[in-house]
């Protein structure tokens, strides 16, 4: 049995319940008046009166601590457990009968409110494309930012979608947006700190194409190539990507032709082989000139058992060239 003091709180804590719920009761009546919604109010009388008989049978499990167990604490802990986990599971299968129904505002209105878990209602709004409430909680209520710009950006909402991704410095994805938007000048200056950046940590391909496919910009991506192939830098990426930007037959023949001329030395010999290797195959530039300048090359350096090897890359149909390369390293 419960003493008198205890019996008194009780009773007073189930009446402010009692009249906490009367107001909600009070307060969906006059929106279901206003709004026109009959549905909704049944649904959320329906609500209103689980969260009042939940709350009550635990209150009442919670104060008949000597009625189970006999010792007090673990009866009571056991009884409110139970309660509490029923409760809880009738939450989560009012939320997945919501879900199917597809009314996904009152799923999560249950997960938010009821069951207090904000991450699981913002993705039941996401899951239902209602992207701009989705942002909102996962903003609000999560404080992810990220999930939240990836909602706006759903949404369509692009101005809110690029003031947070612009606060978490994904500035290649602020610019992808303001393209959306056609907004170039903007665009642009947001991908050019990204190209900084790949610039200064010698990252010279990716700047490239960050400024050939995103900023059309083909001779700012030449130019940091350029960059790269003299400092040595992942030389022979540079190389093809800077020879990857000629289309055609013709300035693509006359370009590895300078090339050589102007950009070859004995340091970078080797690198320009295995570029003219790729070129090779590529198919696009004869490859009867590029069999020449690789002959030339490789007779040049034919003591490089590297720059040997790599004969086989320009010759197709000699099936003895691996066995003649090996003797003449036996040779010598």
């Amino acid at each position: 049995m419960i003493n008198r003091s205890e019996s008194q709180f009780q009773e007073k804590l189930i009446f402010f319940i009692f009249f906490v719920m009367l107001l909600k009761f009070v307060y969906i009546l006059i929106m279901a008046l206003i709004e026109g919604d009959f549905p909704s109010f049944l649904i959320g009388l329906i609500v209103l009166g689980l969260v009042l008989f939940g709350l009550i049978f635990v209150i009442n499990s919670l104060f008949d601590t000597k009625n189970y167990g006999g010792s007090g604490v673990g009866g009571t802990s056991t009884i409110g457990d139970r309660q509490f986990n029923s409760l809880m599971a009738h939450y989560e299968k009012l939320t997945q009968d919501f879900i199917d129904k597809k009314q996904f505002k009152k799923a999560a209105y249950i997960q938010l409110r009821l069951l207090q878990n904000p991450y699981r209602a913002a993705t039941i709004l996401k899951d239902g494309h209602l992207y701009n409430e989705a942002a909102h909680v996962f903003l609000k209520k999560c404080h992810r930012k990220y999930d939240a710009a990836e909602c706006y950006e759903l949404g369509r909402s692009f101005t809110k979608s690029i003031t947070l991704y612009k606060e978490l410095e994904m500035h290649e994805k602020v610019g992808d947006l303001y393209k959306k938007i056609d907004d170039t000048h903007n665009a642009n200056h947001h991908y050019q700190l990204v190209a900084d950046d790949y610039t200064k940590n010698y990252q010279y391909v990716k700047a490239a194409l960050l400024y050939r496919k995103k900023m059309n910009n083909v001779s700012a991506a030449n130019e940091i190539l350029l960059k790269g192939w003299t400092e040595n830098k992942d030389a022979v990426n540079c190389a093809n990507n800077y020879f990857a930007n000629f289309k055609d037959k013709t300035s693509l023949e006359k370009e590895l032709n300078e090339f050589k001329a102007n950009r070859i030395h004995r340091g970078n010999e080797r690198n320009f082989l295995k570029t003219i290797a790729l070129e090779y195959n590529r198919e696009i530039a004869s490859k009867e000139d590029i069999q020449m300048m690789a002959y030339e090359l490789i007779s040049s350096n034919h003591q490089n058992d590297e720059m040997l090897s790599l004969l086989r890359h320009f010759v197709d149909d000699d099936t003895q060239l691996n066995k003649d390369i090996l003797r003449h390293k036996m040779k010598r």
